[in-house]
């Protein structure tokens, strides 16, 4: 991963608004852009400078980490507000950007009146657009966590669910992505909790499971993903179990439908709202726009979600390097629900679906 590379996009960003120091607070944040993971670090860029701040007891990671990267080492020994305080002063930054979208507004309010004379600005969404489109490195971590993802799901035949808790079923996949990840030689953890919803559950969109237990002829909705070296995979897939009915069938083949129609109008400088548009217009023409009522997908990276994503209200642009999710749904009360989704690329002159697991 090339961090100084990722700094410097960020840096052009920043002098394009005439700002000259950013404090970077958000903890995945700071890691994409230094490759530093702690529970308690941030990072202060300027045009010519980055330090990365963290307290003693990250500071052998530190010295270590600083070695192969272009970051200043400053180890806190009283506190964020006074080593802030010292650098700015050192550096003559006499006004500093911050993350409004994460710093706290106690935190905020304690470096106002101890970190020195210095303005403070709300930081601009600089960061967000170096983090959409990923680099081949990046790729190829999303790849292997999509790799595992589907490979654990499709161990499990479609007759074992039967019998099983939803919280057990999920427990299964769960083990599934474990046990794959280990025999790759990887570390591979769910990248959020498992959605397993049978029957009425289903027409949840975020079902949390418990423990009903999954009966024959009845639709099963499962969410899942895996994180492998931080990246993450997240896909949904919809099943019968038994003969499905005509009802199922027709809502499924609605959803279906809306999903290839999103997935056919991403292609680079695309409006992401227009993507969404395009699963939404099959939707309600079927007559159930009111039964679709989340976006059409997500960002996905180091976050599930994450950065732009195809969304009623997006302003952002395809770009190539994005990865989003595509995941149209049809929710019933007291019925159920049908949510289709995959992993997008895109790419110089359109999309690849990164996605394989038979729909």
């Amino acid at each position: 991963m090339n961090y100084a590379e990722r700094r410097a996009n960020v840096v052009r960003q920043m002098r394009a608004q005439k700002v000259h120091a950013l404090l970077v607070s958000n903890p995945t944040n700071v890691y994409y852009l230094t490759g530093f993971k702690s529970s308690n670090a941030s990072l202060v860029m300027t045009g010519s400078d980055a330090a990365l701040l963290t307290d003693f007891r990250y500071e052998a990671m530190l010295r270590a980490h600083v070695a192969t990267q272009r970051l200043t080492p400053i180890i806190m020994e009283d506190g964020l507000a006074k080593a802030l305080g010292a650098y700015c002063q050192q550096h003559r930054i006499r006004t500093l950007a911050y993350e409004a979208d994460y710093l706290t507004v106690s935190l905020l309010q304690t470096l106002q009146r101890k970190a020195g004379r210095l303005a403070w600005t709300p930081a601009k969404n600089w960061i967000g657009p170096v983090r959409d489109c990923k680099e081949p490195a990046e790729l190829a971590e999303m790849r292997r966590a999509i790799t595992i993802a589907q490979q654990a799901f499709l161990a499990i035949k479609p007759g074992q669910w039967i019998g099983l808790t939803e919280l057990a079923a999920a427990e299964l996949l769960e083990g599934k992505m474990r046990e794959i990840g280990r025999a790759s030689g990887l570390h591979a953890e769910r990248s959020f909790d498992s959605i397993v919803a049978c029957g009425a559950h289903a027409a949840e969109p975020h079902h949390h499971c418990d423990e009903t237990v999954i009966p024959r002829a009845t639709m099963l909705k499962i969410d899942w993903g895996v994180r492998v070296n931080d990246y993450c995979s997240d896909l949904t897939r919809t099943l019968f179990l038994g003969t499905p009915t005509q009802e199922f069938r027709d809502i499924y083949a609605i959803v279906l439908r809306a999903q290839r129609a999103a997935i056919a109008a991403v292609r680079p400088g695309v409006p992401l709202c227009e993507v969404d548009a395009a699963a939404r217009a099959v939707i309600t023409k079927a007559g159930f726009g009111d039964k679709f009522g989340h976006n059409t997908g997500h960002g996905i990276g180091l976050q599930v979600h994450e950065g732009s994503g195809p969304q009623k209200r997006s302003t952002a642009m395809a770009k190539p390097g994005m990865v989003i999710t595509i995941e149209p749904g049809i929710y019933l009360p007291e019925w159920g629900g049908v949510r289709i989704e995959d992993m997008v690329l895109v790419t110089d002159t359109g999309r690849r679906v990164l996605t394989s697991v038979p729909k």
